[in-house]
Parts: C-alpha cells; structure tokens; sequence
C-alpha cells in the first residue's frame, strides 16, 4: 500500500496520543470545500511513500509515539487497509480511522481503536458532496453510523460547518442519527486550499452561530464541541 503524506507528530490528530498521521490518496466523495484537494485530483498528487518506508518510521518512533491516524482523502477504499492495521498494531501502536462513512462493510473489518466519521450535512443535502460509488449512499451513512455508535470503539462524529451547506436545521436533522454517540464536533470551515476554488472567498460562520448548533445537538443528549478555525 502507498501513501501520499505523512506528519510524522502531532498532538491534534488522535484525541489523548502523540501520533503520526497518514495520508492516503482518492476519495469517492468531491467536496467543493475539501482542504485536501492534491489527495483527490491527480492535478497535484503528491510522490508516493512505500508502506516498508513508513513502517521503517514507526519502528523507529514507537517508543515516543502513541497511535497513528490514517486519513485521506478516504483510507476506507484502500483494500489493503487491514493488512496496514495489523502491521501497525504489531509495534504496539493505536489505530484512528478518519472515514466519511461511505464504506460501512469495509469499515467493519478494520481492527481500529479510534474512529471519527464526517457527517457532511443533512442526508437531504449529500447530493453536493458529488459521491461518485454506485451504490444507494444514504442507506450506508446509517449503517456506519450505527455499528460505529454499537461497537464500542471510541469514536467522534464531526461536521465541517460550512455556510449553506451546513446550517442549523441541517444540525437538527443530523443529532438525532447520533443519538448514543461518544462525541460530536462542530468544526469551523476554513476558507483555504478548497478543491473548489471558489469556496476560498466564503466567509465562515461566526462562533456564535457554531454555538446555538451546539445547544440543538446538547438537547438530544449529545456530547458536543466546537472547533475553531478548523
């Protein structure tokens, strides 16, 4: 398996790990307002990083390293994610999957110690992300989402809070999937590096606003955090 990134630190990526965070290429989404653009079109893809490479690193970082985040792009349509998985557990190290959910059989397989799942916006409104797979998209989302809140993996739900994409109805519509879930985050949109060019001069929402989506999320018993300037 090739990857196309790595940060080889970080204390932002694995809630409660110093990790190294993985970047695979593709996804079968197209996100206007994706900040990850050169993992997704073949525009700008990036040089490839043999799998021997990146596990020479981990052998060598296992001891000041907690966990690995592999993230995209979508990791989850890489076939040989399992096999990755079991190689990095073998040094002793953690697992988080990031995971737009799509993939929900694939999902299930993967021996992850952290999950975080992006919840685009409403189900109503997922026809602007551009999924590209051919089977029926909705009916998956809800699948990941239930086996992930069931499995007792820990795990997080996020939202980018993007300008119309996003608003609060949107919000009141998506708690009520989540209902049970360890946490959700609210994440300000950044107006930076979009696949869609024009997505760079949407203003985002003030904090204020990311507050009374919070509230809505709260009233169904949800653990809730916002993310500034995600």
């Amino acid at each position: 398996m090739k990857f196309y990134g790595i940060q080889k630190s970080t204390l932002l990526d694995y809630p409660g790990e110093v990790a190294a965070t993985l970047f695979t290429f593709g996804c079968n989404f197209r996100c206007p307002y994706c900040h990850n653009p050169e993992l997704i079109n073949n525009d700008n893809k990036p040089c490839a990083i043999e799998w021997d490479e990146i596990f020479a690193f981990l052998q060598k970082r296992k001891r000041v390293l907690g966990g690995v985040c592999i993230t995209g792009g979508e990791p989850v349509i890489q076939n040989e994610l399992p096999y990755v998985i079991k190689q990095i557990h073998s040094l002793g190290l953690k697992v988080k999957i990031d995971t737009n959910g799509s993939i929900p059989d694939m999902l299930e397989r993967l021996d992850a110690d952290y999950i975080a799942m992006d919840i685009k916006t409403s189900f109503a409104k997922y026809h602007l992300m551009s999924y590209t797979g051919n089977n029926d998209l909705l009916p998956l989302l809800q699948k990941s989402i239930d086996w992930i809140i069931n499995s007792k993996i820990p795990h997080e739900f996020r939202t980018t809070v993007v300008p119309d994409i996003v608003t609060i109805e949107d919000v009141k519509k998506i708690a009520p999937l989540i209902k049970g879930a360890d946490k959700y985050i609210l994440a300000q949109f950044r107006p930076l590096n979009t696949l869609n060019p024009k997505w760079e001069n949407l203003e985002p929402y003030q904090l204020s606003v990311l507050e009374e989506m919070k509230k809505v999320v709260e009233q169904v018993g949800v653990n809730c955090k916002i993310r500034a300037g995600y």
